[in-house]
């Protein structure tokens, strides 16, 4: 694997991977379990639902649907393509509406960025763990 700086790396359990999570039904960060001897990735955990399952590449040509709905009353899902707060950190409640690019502030969690909205839940970046929180949608 190729870091930022363009070092290739060798991976090892525990570190970081995206990949496909068959219980969440979408790419998500995964920690690695098991590496073969040839340093194929072999099991991973999922760190979003903690499901544990053999690797599965998220596939490389990811395509993203644009949506004809508009965004004041469409039931659709949004998500987010590059990560930026889009203003000042608001404290979480579920009774809050939040959208894409907002930072909130979790009394457990601490500091995260939304990454991905739909009706009455929302994807909280926090570190390198992804929550799933409700919000007013």
């Amino acid at each position: 694997m190729m870091n930022a700086l363009g070092i290739v790396q060798k991976l090892r359990p525990g570190d970081d991977v995206d990949a496909r999570c068959g219980k969440c039904k979408d790419v998500r960060t995964h920690a690695i379990i098991a590496v073969s001897t040839q340093g194929q990735i072999e099991r991973v955990q999922c760190r979003t639902c903690q499901g544990t399952h053999n690797y599965k590449n998220p596939s490389p040509k990811r395509t993203t649907s644009t949506s004809t709905r508009s965004s004041s009353g469409g039931s659709g899902r949004t998500s987010a393509t590059s990560l930026s707060p889009t203003g000042p950190t608001k404290p979480y409640s579920p009774r809050e509406k939040f959208q894409i690019g907002d930072q909130i502030s979790h009394p457990n969690f601490g500091i995260g960025l939304v990454n991905d909205v739909r009706d009455t839940k929302i994807d909280v970046k926090f570190g390198r763990e992804t929550k799933i929180l409700i919000h007013a949608g």
